[in-house]
């Protein structure tokens, strides 16, 4: 609040600041008050009407990472707006008398439009603290968020009730199946080699997300048997697409506990995945259906973590909706790669 406070003094200060410049320099600071009053009053309500469009634009445009090259057109182009809709007030009120009405309109134009340009640079300065402090914010609460998260993934994947019946299913197999037990362990193997291993990175492929999903429902298809069917519907060429790390399993693991575990006969699982520009759309459906507890209007901590790491890292570029349709649960995430 202190801070737009602060921009806004500012700012006006600077549109005041140039609109007495400009009356100080034209031929009207020797005629009547009514025509400075004038004057001076469509400098500043130019200047700043032009100056808060231009910075409308510019916040609705999300220029988070705006390159170098943008920092100096931007300004620069508005700055020329700025300088001709002066040059016009300057004609048209300031009576200034052209002798050769090109060249003079243009020294007119170019005296203009540098005496605008600090104030875009003073924007896009005060923009780019404001953002940087923003984003040093959000990296300090994201990490210690995915610590946090890190930890109840890890709980979860380390859950003796998951051990236990992963390695029961395991020790019914070795009876009649060797070979099925042998490749059962090495996917519980792999499931929590990989668990750790995510559990460290700020971005995962999801190629490595997919190997943990497919670990993790072979051993969940173990415990279920037939009450647990799945299938992946995946565009091609995703595996290296970079996502936040453990968002597809938090889903998984949501699907199976309190979908499929819920019911008697059971049910299916389907994992999809597809890009549209540079946005990755993860979605899972499960039977069961959907009851939000009241603590959180995105189910339990799980789910509650995944919200909040992707508001954190991504902002409003990124989203996670659930809800009941069809008589499945429809888990979607999306978010930038």
């Amino acid at each position: 609040m202190v801070k737009n406070i602060w921009f806004w003094l500012i700012q006006f200060c600077c549109w005041l600041f140039i609109a007495f410049i400009a009356l100080f320099y034209s031929p009207l600071q020797n005629s009547d008050t009514k025509s400075q009053i004038i004057f001076f009053l469509a400098y500043l309500f130019v200047g700043f009407a032009i100056g808060n469009t231009y910075r409308y634009i510019i916040e609705n445009m999300n220029l988070d990472d705006i390159t170098t090259s943008q920092f100096l057109l931007y300004p620069f182009l508005s700055s020329c707006l700025i300088g001709f809709a002066f040059t016009l007030i300057d004609i048209l009120l300031g009576q200034f008398a052209l002798k050769s009405p090109v060249i003079d309109f243009i020294i007119l134009f170019f005296e203009n439009t540098w005496v605008v340009i600090p104030c875009f640079f003073f924007y896009h300065l005060y923009r780019f603290f404001i953002i940087y402090q923003d984003k040093k914010q959000r990296t300090i609460v994201a990490e210690n968020l995915l610590q946090i998260s890190e930890l109840e993934n890890l709980k979860k994947q380390l859950n003796p009730h998951f051990l236990f019946n992963a390695l029961n299913s395991i020790k019914a197999l070795t009876l009649f199946d060797g070979v099925k037990a042998r490749e059962s362990i090495i996917q519980l193997s792999d499931l929590l080699r990989l668990s750790l291993n995510l559990g460290e990175q700020q971005r995962a492929t999801l190629g490595e997300e997919l190997k943990l999903a497919k670990n993790y429902l072979a051993l969940e298809k173990l415990r279920f048997d037939n009450r647990l069917s799945y299938k992946f519907n995946m565009q091609n060429n995703l595996d290296n697409v970079l996502i936040m790390p453990m968002s597809l399993n938090t889903l998984l693991e949501n699907a199976v506990k309190h979908g499929i575990g819920q019911l008697k006969l059971g049910g299916k699982i389907i994992i999809s995945a597809s890009t549209d520009k540079n946005i990755i759309t993860i979605m899972v459906e499960n039977s069961g259906f959907y009851d939000p507890k009241p603590k959180s209007p995105y189910g339990g901590i799980g789910l509650g973590n995944l919200h909040k790491r992707l508001e954190l890292q991504f902002g409003n570029r990124a989203s996670f909706t659930i809800e009941n349709k069809d008589k499945m649960v429809v888990s979607i995430i999306k978010m930038p790669f």
